[in-house]
């Protein structure tokens, strides 16, 4: 892939780090005031979409204050006991993340990993093959001193840090998400498209190159809905677009009249771009026709950039040169606040290429075996595999209703983009799956239409020199392992969070001869839940609003078995006590209420401890009797909403039961106070 040498980026650069232009922009973008005229979702005119390449959420933002990242408290454990931030590398030993220092090696060019489909899900199941699967470099991450742009829009804006990739696989097949809602799957189309990179190897956006002999997909897109209903859209693309613009695969955009709708909507080159110029462009002539669509007031109501490739951030692409066009986006942005202040800016990456994020992905049930679903499954099966979703990915929601550095840690992919546009412009999203379009969510909640232009000063790092050190750093040593490996240090600090709406419960139910773990979903939001015994043979669980179900359990001493839901929720439980344990969220009384009810033919338990690791309270440390149950009542209110309750043996402190998570009440709150602190 070509590096940028352009004499006229250079100058850029140092023009741009000379007057401090990077932290100067996102200064002035949180200085404008919202368009508010309605307090809604209508004060929306403008969303501008930008896909990235190839990056997980952990590699670029493992690191940032108060997201789920390296300091995760519930991080999953392996089946062998260790901890999923140490991969087995699948010849005895062990790989823990290591930085990609940019100023020591030349880890911002590293080519790209294996990424492709993910083959069967078995192998991926306890999410303990990345080593063996995409080596040792998986496991390298960036840091704020790597890519500090972006952590400056992070900190300035809202991160999702659990947005994930739509499928376990390569960019194609997640594009085709982004643009038409499916991969072919959901509308019966289940050849190699669906999981597979699958083109015509035209990866310039010159039509005239496209081949004759490639079998276009047929399907209808979402850019066709909303030129139905009425709302403009536009790819802006150069010459070289690094074939990520998947439009160009369906046959109703391909040999098109140069002055149809078709073509100058999601064919047409922006001027100023050429095959001349592809080799070794900087973007200028993509810039350059979006600023003036801006400046006219001609901006699209929906837009979709598709950088170059040396833009794109596809691995041996460095990040900064990434950041370089965000933040000449920014620049035009700032240059026209009457735009901006209407406009919704969304950077997201298309998938994880082979780097290695810590959130094994949620994805639907196919039989009991697996696990269990309420929602169909239609569309999101291949050859018998389920598709998605993949590993989680950064996104960055820009604009002035998401200012003020918040987290938000609903479920989302890439289809949820599409359920923005279809709120906003109340165009239905076709062929969206029924799992899809109840697990993800729909950006909404990113949002706060309310405030008319709420207080916020960014802590911006120094950048004046990252660019001019970005170009330089292709030329050093390649990353290594580190022979002394050490797990990475998290920012301290909370974000504040954006309020979701789950609320789950996992049950610990006994009798005299069964062992019943019972999940109920009594959220507003359809939940996802993994169940693992002894921290292998996880399985999948999808439960609709209201919904739960029950799940044996051996009915033997020894056995430990692990749920993970969304934002932290986790509860452990260990097998062989006549112990019923329930944990319920009174909101009407702001309290967490712990039942602990022995069976009534069970002998006197041992002492029992439950502490609360938040506020550091010992709640109950006595004798239990099936003659007297205990029901512990735990205070929770808006910004301590967090809880870590466990019980264990006062006598052998062995953990026998945990529950951890946040109380959903409708309210923002802050980030988990636990994240970021030292690892144990």
């Amino acid at each position: 892939m070509a590096i940028l040498k352009r004499r006229h980026f250079l100058m850029h650069s140092s023009a741009a780090a000379a007057a401090g232009a990077l932290p100067s922009n996102i200064r002035k973008a949180l200085a404008v005031t919202p368009n508010n005229r309605t307090g809604t979702l209508n004060d929306v005119e403008h969303v501008v979409i930008l896909m990235q390449e190839n990056r997980s959420f952990d590699h670029y933002f493992g690191t940032l204050k108060g997201v789920r990242g390296y300091s995760d408290p519930r991080a999953p454990i392996l089946p062998d006991g260790q901890s999923v931030f140490s991969q087995p590398d699948g010849k005895g030993g062990r790989i823990l993340p290591f930085r990609f220092n940019v100023a020591h090696t030349s880890s911002a060019c590293l080519g790209s990993l294996d990424h492709s489909w993910k083959g069967t899900q078995a192998a991926w199941n306890e999410w303990d093959t990345w080593v063996p699967h995409k080596t040792p470099m998986t496991m390298g991450y960036f840091t704020r001193q790597d890519i500090p742009y972006y952590y400056a829009l992070a900190d300035a804006f809202t991160v999702c840090d659990s947005y994930h990739a739509s499928l376990f696989g390569p960019t194609n097949p997640n594009r085709l998400f982004l643009f038409s809602g499916t991969n072919g799957l959901a509308v019966g189309q289940d050849g190699k498209q669906a999981i597979d990179n699958v083109d015509d190897g035209n990866w310039s956006a010159d039509m005239a190159h496209d081949k004759p002999d490639f079998t276009p997909f047929t399907w209808s897109t979402y850019p066709e809905a909303l030129q139905k209903a009425g709302v403009s859209w536009k790819v802006y693309q150069e010459y070289d677009n690094f074939g990520d613009n998947p439009l160009a695969s369906f046959a109703q955009f391909r040999n098109l009249s140069r002055s149809s709708w078709q073509y100058q909507n999601a064919r047409s080159i922006v001027p100023g771009s050429s095959t001349e110029t592809m080799k070794d462009t900087d973007g200028h002539a993509l810039i350059k026709a979006f600023e003036r669509d801006v400046a006219n007031g001609t901006l699209p109501q929906v837009s979709w950039i598709v950088p170059p490739a040396a833009l794109s951030e596809h691995p041996n692409a460095p990040p900064g040169y990434g950041e370089y066009l965000i933040s000449r986006l920014m620049d035009i942005f700032v240059t026209h606040p009457e735009v901006w202040k209407k406009t919704v800016f969304i950077l997201n990456y298309d998938e994880n290429d082979g780097f290695f994020d810590h959130v094994p992905a949620p994805v639907p049930a196919l039989n009991a075996a697996a696990g269990f679903t309420d929602v169909s499954t239609q569309g999101e099966v291949y050859h018998g595999e389920t598709v998605g979703l993949g590993p989680r990915v950064p996104a960055i929601i820009i604009s002035p209703w998401t200012k003020g550095g918040w987290v938000n840690s609903e479920l989302f992919d890439h289809t949820s983009v599409l359920r923005f546009l279809e709120q906003r412009f109340q165009v239905e999203v076709p062929h969206l799956t029924p799992w899809r379009r109840s697990v993800c969510g729909d950006l909404t909640s990113v949002f706060d239409f309310s405030q008319a232009n709420p207080d916020w000063q960014a802590h911006l790092p120094d950048t004046a020199t990252y660019l001019e050190e970005t170009r330089r750093s292709c030329k050093l040593p390649p990353p290594l392992v580190p022979l002394v490996q050490t797990m990475p240090v998290q920012e301290q600090g909370q974000k504040p969070a954006r309020a979701i709406a789950y609320d789950m419960t996992a049950d610990w139910l006994v009798s005299a001869n069964a062992t019943t773990l019972v999940l109920h979903n009594i959220g507003l939001r359809t939940a996802t839940f993994r169940v693992s015994l002894n921290h292998t043979n996880t399985r999948h669980y999808t439960l609709r609003m209201g919904s739960a179900v029950r799940i044996p359990v051996p009915h033997r001493h020894g056995q430990t078995v692990q749920v993970y839901g969304q934002n932290g929720f986790y509860r452990f439980f260990r097998t062989g006590l006549p112990l019923a344990m329930t944990l319920r969220h009174d909101k009407e009384k702001f309290c967490m209420v712990l039942d602990l009810t022995p069976l009534s033919s069970a002998p006197d338990f041992s002492t029992v401890t439950v502490n609360e690791a938040y506020s550091q309270q010992t709640l109950l440390s006595q004798r239990l009797t099936a003659r007297h149950p205990e029901s512990l009542v735990l205070a929770v209110k808006p910004g301590t909403m967090w809880y870590d309750l466990t019980i264990s043996s006062a006598a052998t402190h062995k953990l026998l039961a945990q529950f951890s998570g946040h109380c959903e009440n409708g309210l923002p709150d802050w980030t988990d106070p636990a994240i970021g602190q030292p690892h144990q």
